[in-house]
């Protein structure tokens, strides 16, 4: 008898191939994909990438369950596989949109950060700003704490490898947030954002980590989400944000050096982000 195990269940597709991968790993995707590029029959119909995901406590039979749904679309032409499928993507997105709840790991977290509405908004459009949606083959170096159990409280922490680069604190007495955003320290040229900073009773340092690069600064202030969606499209912010932690995601990537925090990664809250985006 199979035991249930935590693990991931994952889609994948490839510019070279008309079929789909749907498959489930202990470990992951990151690892799993490099594996599949590297080894046949997929490294010929390969490159192949991270189309959508979910966490599951037991991978084995919900990947046995949507590989039943689509036995039909099996693709038999392909010898020593069972994993490719002639079906949309997007039905295929939908099988693991139909996954039961109770399998979905993380589910009230996930309820609980849709419930407020500014917070959600904040986050998409962060997620969206740093480019961090558009490197789901990496997430593992990368990684996406929802409601950590952090001295104080945090909505979520973002960490690029062993260090924090953004952290949300829960609201003070005067119902305002702590946000950190680590960036580049080309940021102390742009006399409006430390004017921005220092408004909003924050402070840009030279916080160093020990695992932190060359150049990073920390830029900590006290607003509410709406305030500070406003701070991320100041002229400069985004070059800043996004010169420090593309250059931290490729080092990590060149190195195969994953976070630390990976077990804390929370796959199913970017997934469903991005399903309400896209």
């Amino acid at each position: 008898m199979v035991k249930s195990k935590i693990g991931y269940i994952y889609i994948l597709t490839s510019p070279n191939s008309n079929f789909i991968k749907i498959g489930g790993t202990d470990f992951p995707p990151m690892k799993r994909i490099k594996e599949i590029n590297a080894s046949e029959p997929y490294r010929s119909l390969g490159p192949w990438t991270l189309a959508d995901f979910r966490q599951v406590s037991d991978w084995r039979s919900v990947e046995a369950s949507i590989h039943y749904s689509f036995r039909s679309k099996l693709i038999k032409s392909v010898r020593q596989q069972k994993e490719l499928f002639g079906v949309p993507l997007n039905s295929a997105k939908k099988k693991l949109k139909e996954i039961k709840p109770a399998q979905i790991v993380g589910k009230p977290k996930i309820d609980r950060m849709f419930q407020d509405e500014q917070y959600t908004d904040y986050l998409i459009d962060l997620l969206r700003f740093t480019g961090l949606l558009n490197c789901l083959d990496i997430q593992g170096i990368w990684t996406f704490s929802l409601f950590p159990r952090t001295s104080g409280g945090r909505y979520f922490t973002i960490n690029i490898g062993r260090h924090e680069v953004a952290f949300v604190t829960m609201p003070s007495h005067d119902n305002l947030r702590y946000h950190m955003i680590y960036m580049d320290e080309l940021i102390l040229d742009i006399k409006d954002v430390r004017r921005w900073v220092m408004k909003h009773d924050g402070d840009i340092s030279r916080t160093v980590y020990s695992s932190s690069m060359p150049r990073g600064v920390s830029v900590g202030f006290h607003a509410s989400f709406s305030e500070t969606k406003r701070f991320l499209h100041l002229g400069g912010v985004r070059r800043a944000v996004v010169a420090y932690w593309h250059e931290g995601l490729i080092s990590r990537k060149e190195r195969e050096k994953s976070s630390p925090f990976v077990r804390y990664h929370h796959w199913n809250a970017i997934a469903e982000i991005r399903s309400r985006i896209y």
